[in-house]
């Protein structure tokens, strides 16, 4: 059975992730930019949290493959 995160966990988990994973000035302005479009384009702020942390994620495995 999935577990389904609550919204402060998805921010506690976004927050967590962007002080790890954008350290770099250009990697911040991307996600930042992606960011923006979620809230423009996304109306539930679950779905726009669990759109930051994915891409939270695959930075993180792009940091790790690196």
């Amino acid at each position: 059975m999935a577990v389904r995160p609550d919204v402060e966990e998805l921010r506690a988990t976004r927050e967590r992730m962007e002080g790890k994973y954008l350290a770099e000035p250009q990697m911040r302005a991307l996600y930042e930019g992606l960011c923006r479009r979620f809230r423009d384009d996304l109306s539930d702020e679950r779905d726009v949290l669990l759109s930051e942390c994915a891409v939270l994620m695959a930075i993180k495995e792009g940091v790790r493959q690196a």
